[in-house]
């Protein structure tokens, strides 16, 4: 074997052994699945309904729903925030903060006043659940052109 031969096998061993030792390092490093989720009692957002179809509806109308939100779990839910998908939604519940087994009432409002046609749109709900940060909720609704003697159809 040539001295040539032996440096190169010598730098391969080397780059070998430390990149094991970078992999292994980093292994270790890693949180376990037990400490990434938390080991206490958890909270579980629950709403009554996943999606809404509002329906045919005429333009213009500003359609309603209330949705129930509810903490499913062991621990205290709490809400971060709430968005909607357009500015023509608009979302509001009643409180931020639940203790397990209390529920609250999401308002949500959907103005068709810009829309003609099938729509979808959707609310998130963010929150502290482990397993759905981003609770989202899909809306639909068909919206008419207003008919009438004067208006074009």
């Amino acid at each position: 074997m040539s001295v040539k031969n032996i440096i190169i096998f010598f730098l391969v061993g080397v780059i070998v052994i430390l990149g094991g030792i970078l992999v292994f390092s980093n292994i270790q490093n890693k949180p376990s699945s037990a400490t990434q989720n938390n080991t206490g009692p958890q909270p579980r957002i629950l709403v009554s309904e996943e999606e809404w179809d509002f329906g045919k509806v005429t333009q213009g109308e500003k359609l309603t729903h209330i949705f129930i939100v509810k903490n499913g779990g062991e621990g205290d839910l709490i809400i971060d925030s709430l968005k909607e998908s357009c500015a023509c939604i608009e979302a509001s519940i009643s409180t931020t903060l639940f203790q397990p087994g209390e529920s609250a009432e999401l308002k949500v409002s959907y103005d068709t006043t810009d829309y003609v046609g099938k729509d979808e749109k959707h609310i998130h709900i963010y929150s502290n659940d482990p397993q759905v940060p981003d609770k989202r909720i899909n809306l639909y609704v068909e919206t008419e052109k207003p008919k009438g003697p004067y208006l074009e159809e």
